[in-house]
């Protein structure tokens, strides 16, 4: 269809959703089910404000809201037309496929399975951008490495790690205030089987463990896998919420075996715990004798702000556990854990009999990349980009979000937490977005226990600023239609 066609739409004025909105739903299903295709014009404002027998504005806020999804586009002196970039949607959504799992773990494999299809937008996963993963120069690496080592290169590796990665990270660790040896870092597959294997040193299966709530899935999954009954405690944008953390150690079946947590630029919400609430939080966690675990996934990933030491440079028996995963590359699949003494002693001898020896020719090849320069290199490259993704969200949340909607505002990582209103649950929130094609991680599966906030995280780290814009339009325009009606 090229010509400009009219356009039947059935209204119902006795409807509590508005006109405008019944106008931008007709002509946003139409252009789904593929009645509409991309470069089609539309009728202009003021004919089918006749047709319609409505207000030329209520049709011309229709047109607006449409713009705001990404269904049409203005062209200046031609009019309005369904957009070109528009995803063909004609198909079933990606919702009706399965039900939306109630149980966390169900609705995590859900996310996955959904993030993999092709013509999706998922702000649910947080990885690195794949055009920033420096491919070329690790691989030049890897074959340098593999002339140089041979077939030792491609052996067993001591299973505390490669001695010079070690020592690379040690110096690495450095620039951060912290002042570790090589004997003291143990090498692992990425900070999973780091947080496992502290755990399994540290408690038994049935024991208590504190964790900061929201808390990174995987974590949460890892320690409930291994038998920990976790408590969790709130957050602020700062620190610990105190009165949370001392009623969780008040109610506990024990001293709690440990506490877990992610001070710098927290998954899922952002936050950068001030130097003053960290040593509030040793002081508070040591006169109980309870050890620390320090996730610091995302400290590599600052981009602006004030740095702050981290837990183990102010207490050194904090085990601290870190990560190339999300600062390099996902696949590399290395981590490595800081501990002390016979704990050290007895990761070693956990990680022997479990997972034993790690990939040879990857910890060398990071030794490299870390020894030369070209890891700290990378991080400023790529801290830059990751901003401008931070900033083209939040400008996009600012701007088509409600109002009613409370976003974080991260100075590192790859997150943004939003919490609803409670007059949109967020499960409907999540069924409306995968309507768009849109994939978004809610609060559930972020927390230990049934009961969690009504809000999502979004992950800026993945997309270029004007799919985030886009995305978020369209997503903004979804939930101020679902307030509409309360207003």
């Amino acid at each position: 269809m090229s010509a400009r066609r009219t356009l039947l739409i059935p209204l119902d004025p006795t409807s509590t959703k508005p006109i405008y909105l019944q106008i931008a739903d007709y002509i946003t299903a139409l252009a789904r089910n593929g009645q509409l295709k991309a470069g089609n014009p539309l009728p202009a404002s003021r004919t089918l404000a006749a047709q319609l027998q409505v207000h030329r504005s209520t049709v011309v806020n229709a047109y607006e809201e449409l713009k705001a999804r990404g269904i049409i586009e203005s062209r200046q002196g031609s009019g309005s037309f369904i957009a070109e970039g528009l995803i063909d949607r004609s198909s079933t959504p990606p919702a009706a496929v399965r039900p939306i799992p109630a149980h966390p773990e169900a609705l995590l494999a859900e996310i996955w399975r959904l993030s993999r299809l092709e013509g999706v937008v998922s702000l649910a996963l947080g990885l690195p951008a794949d055009e920033l993963t420096p491919i070329e120069e690790f691989d030049r690496i890897r074959q340098r490495v593999l002339r140089r080592d041979g077939a030792r290169a491609v052996g067993y590796e001591d299973p505390q790690g490669h001695y010079p990665l070690r020592h690379a990270i040690a110096a690495d660790l450095a620039r951060h205030g912290l002042l570790v040896e090589a004997e003291d870092i143990i090498i692992t597959w990425g900070a999973q089987e780091g947080i496992s294997l502290v755990a399994r040193a540290l408690a038994t299966p049935g024991d208590c463990a504190l964790t900061e709530v929201p808390a990174f899935f995987g974590s949460l999954f890892n320690l409930t896998h291994l038998g920990m009954h976790l408590l969790g405690f709130d957050l602020t944008p700062t620190g610990p919420e105190w009165q949370s953390l001392a009623k969780q150690l008040d109610t506990a079946c024990s001293r709690p075996r440990f506490v877990y947590v992610g001070p710098d630029h927290q998954n899922p919400t952002g936050a950068q715990w001030s130097t003053a609430e960290r040593l509030q939080f040793i002081r508070f966690l040591t006169a109980r004798d309870v050890p620390i675990i320090e996730d610091a996934t995302y400290r590599d990933l600052a981009f602006e702000g004030q740095s702050y030491p981290p837990l183990r440079a102010l207490d050194p028996e904090v085990i601290y556990v870190g990560s190339f995963s999300k600062s390099l590359m996902p696949g590399l699949r290395i981590g490595f854990v800081v501990a002390n003494g016979r704990l050290r002693e007895h990761l070693i001898t956990l990680k022997t009999i479990t997972s034993g020896s790690g990939e040879s020719l990857g910890q060398r090849a990071l030794a490299v990349f870390l020894s030369t320069g070209q890891y700290a290199a990378h991080l400023e490259r790529v801290a830059a980009q990751y901003r401008q993704r931070r900033d083209a969200m939040l400008e996009a949340l600012d701007t088509y979000f409600p109002s009613e909607v409370h976003c974080t505002r991260p100075a590192g990582g790859f997150y943004i937490w939003a919490t609803l209103p409670d007059a949109i649950p967020v499960q409907k929130v999540f069924r409306q977005a995968l309507e768009h094609n849109l994939v978004l991680a809610p609060a559930a599966v972020f927390y230990p226990a049934r009961s969690c906030q009504n809000a999502f995280r979004l992950a800026f780290s993945r997309y270029p600023e004007d799919i985030l814009t886009r995305a978020v339009r369209t997503l903004g325009a979804a939930l101020k239609s679902r307030l509409a009606p309360a207003r």
